[in-house]
């Protein structure tokens, strides 16, 4: 198995478990559908570490300065998936997992430059990102940076909200989120005996805080609570470790694993389609009054979600995309629908709906940014710095 195979299973492993986490619960009461959506929400750890090593292998074979406009540009691209969950986005700003991952790169590209090699900082670096928010938690609670560097002030933990009260989702605040792009890196290179120790550790920590405390803060993920980082923590070390040491074939699903993880930005907005299509369907036939309709959701969802992917795969990538114009025009719609649901507060559906179909389109053709004049440029501009002589 190769290293890249790895981390494509593991990247389409969090797909899998995407379609429980982002439906909606049917009947809270139905404990095993419950611990289900629970569970899953634990994997999207394996998004953010796995994306760090990706970027430690693109450090090795492109210039920095060409990846970090290349991750930027991403970035923006991934504002049309934070329109989907916020379509005030540009007056309530809340950074969601493509942001992360752009910014989360674009830290390991400067970590790659100072410690190199040396993995063991990579999980220092790691630590004390999460160290910052334990400290901002004690010491200064009130200042959330704005909701991007912290949880935003109107979030109310997962154990404490009334019934009633709207949920407030506040996105991926970088402090802790970022932790686990150094962690990937380090799980993924140091020794395996460091990673057995490591998640040893926090396997303990986070049965000691069960047995101390119960289950209710673990699920507590948007501000990240300490149970939930030593749980994911550990499924990270974990995961690795499974990759590291098991043959690919040997995994379970790992065929359609490692596809839906080679097109995992495609999938982002693919799947979130599929399911609410799924839910729609549901909805009309009378959800409530069909048994395991949660789970005839799930079914649903993966069979449409598998079709839509193997159809999208074969659709050819569009020609006018090929343009740097054609992003500019796309990326400037992206910023006025915000503008537009601000003064017309009707429109937020419209916003939400219109950034998974402009999302999808250019996660779909994304693969052309890398053939921009000004990049190509840029990498030009580099290979030709280093090839002259000192």
């Amino acid at each position: 198995m190769s290293r890249i195979d790895g981390l494509d299973y593991l990247k389409g492993l969090g797909c899998i478990l995407m379609v429980p986490a982002h439906t909606v619960l049917i009947n809270t009461d139905d404990v095993g559908t419950y611990y289900i959506y629970t569970i899953a929400h634990f994997f999207t750890c394996v998004f953010f570490a796995t994306s760090g090593v990706t970027t430690i292998f693109q450090a090795g074979s492109r210039p920095k300065s060409y990846l970090f406009s290349y991750f930027m540009i991403l970035f923006f691209v991934g504002l049309t998936f934070t329109s989907v969950f916020s379509p005030l986005w540009l007056f309530d700003f809340r950074v969601e997992i493509i942001q992360v991952i752009m910014l989360g790169s674009i830290l390991l590209l400067g970590m790659n430059a100072l410690f190199k090699q040396r993995w063991g900082w990579y999980f220092v670096v790691a630590m004390a990102i999460f160290g910052v928010k334990a400290a901002s938690d004690k010491w200064f609670p009130e200042w959330r940076g704005a909701g991007v560097l912290l949880p935003h002030a109107d979030y109310v933990p997962w154990i404490l909200k009334e019934e009633g009260v709207p949920y407030v989702v506040t996105g991926f605040p970088l402090f802790p989120w970022l932790y686990l792009f150094p962690l990937g890196v380090f799980c993924f290179f140091t020794p395996l005996k460091w990673i057995y120790c490591v998640g040893g550790i926090m396997l303990a920590a986070a049965l000691g805080m069960y047995y101390q405390y119960g289950a209710n803060d673990f699920p507590e993920k948007w501000n990240m609570s300490i149970e939930h980082f030593f749980t994911i923590t550990f499924i990270t070390c974990a995961s690795f470790i499974v990759i590291r040491t098991v043959p690919l074939e040997k995994l379970p699903f790992h065929k359609i694993a490692v596809f839906w993880g080679q097109s995992s930005l495609t999938y982002l907005y693919v799947h979130l389609i599929v399911i609410n299509l799924a839910g729609i369907l549901l909805a009309v036939v009378g959800s409530k009054d069909i048994p395991f309709a949660q789970y005839i959701w799930y079914v649903v969802s993966f069979i449409g979600t598998y079709f839509a992917m193997n159809w999208l795969t074969g659709v050819r990538e569009s020609k006018w995309m090929q343009k740097e114009s054609s992003w500019l025009i796309l990326l400037l719609v992206v910023f006025a629908m915000p503008v537009l649901a601000y003064i017309n507060p009707q429109l937020k559906l419209v916003v939400s709906v219109s950034g998974l179909i402009m999302g999808l389109f250019m996660a779909h053709n994304y693969k052309a940014i890398k053939d921009f004049p000004s990049l190509k440029r840029l990498l030009s501009k580099s290979l030709e710095t280093k090839s002259k002589p000192v």
